[in-house]
């Protein structure tokens, strides 16, 4: 299976639309100055959205190393650094503290450990630096989508051997209590909330856009039928699309945030 979070060309495809119009608006909250570092960078898209006149250093880090082969060569410069790895066990010891950070679309994917990322973010951060925070958060007005992407998982279960409980992408979702509970070392200085319908016109479009959250599906199988287990999983889900009984929408909330004085 094509795993657009690990690919990247399959990203700049997928994220061309609704995810690089909210980091540029989230990027537009203030103005990144200095000591960048930016989180799950995927393929550096951070760096279309900041005037690098302002940047002193940017360091990237992202797990995949495709992601960041591509950004290398999309965005080389003397003062830009990507790292591979996973941030929770990269040491930035090299580097001086950050005056400001990004985590774009990416702090779900670490829970439960979101509070590690943080935490560590708080540890990198000069008191007073900014950091630009966006992630996925619990739907208000489409309560159906959770009901049958858990009836269609449920079904695929039983069909392919498993390896791990059941689990849909809305378990890494936020709510308000949890994420303003998460930034305790953080005043939020300006939020914004988008959720919209999102509507496909063909099965290719749909199985783009659900890619990320089918990785969450992917992983429940054994190695050996996750790519059958996965494609049934997008053909039953767009089966209930396609007669209306499904419905999908983006959600997510945008922050800046900056680090209390100590």
């Amino acid at each position: 299976m094509e795993n657009v979070w690990f690919n990247p060309e399959g990203y700049q495809r997928t994220s061309k639309h609704l995810q690089k119009r909210c980091l540029e608006l989230l990027l537009s909250f203030a103005t990144p100055r200095g000591r960048l570092l930016d989180v799950g960078c995927g393929t550096g898209n951070a760096l279309l959205f900041t005037d690098k006149q302002n940047i002193e250093q940017y360091v990237g880090i992202d797990i995949s190393k495709d992601m960041i082969a591509f950004a290398n060569l999309a965005h080389a410069a003397p003062n830009v650094r990507f790292l591979i790895g996973d941030f929770l066990e990269v040491s930035l010891d090299q580097f001086k503290r950050f005056d400001n950070a990004i985590c774009a679309a990416c702090l779900h994917w670490f829970i439960p450990r979101e509070q590690d990322v943080i935490n560590k973010l708080s540890a990198l951060i000069n008191p007073g630096g900014y950091l630009f925070l966006s992630c996925a958060f619990g739907f208000d007005y489409v309560p159906s989508e959770r009901a049958v992407q858990e009836q269609v998982l449920m079904e695929i279960r039983k069909k392919y051997p498993c390896i791990t409980e059941p689990v849909v992408f809305d378990d890494f979702r936020f709510n308000r209590a949890s994420i303003i509970s998460t930034l305790h070392d953080f005043e939020i200085i300006r939020s914004h909330r988008i959720e919209e319908p999102v509507q496909f016109k063909t099965f290719e479009d749909f199985k783009d856009w659900h890619l990320g959250s089918g990785s969450v599906v992917y992983g429940q199988f054994e190695e050996h039928a996750r790519d059958s287990a996965i494609n049934d999983y997008y053909q039953k889900l767009y089966q209930h699309y396609y007669a209306g009984r499904y419905s999908t929408a983006y959600s997510t909330g945008l922050m800046l945030l900056k680090k209390r004085m100590v």
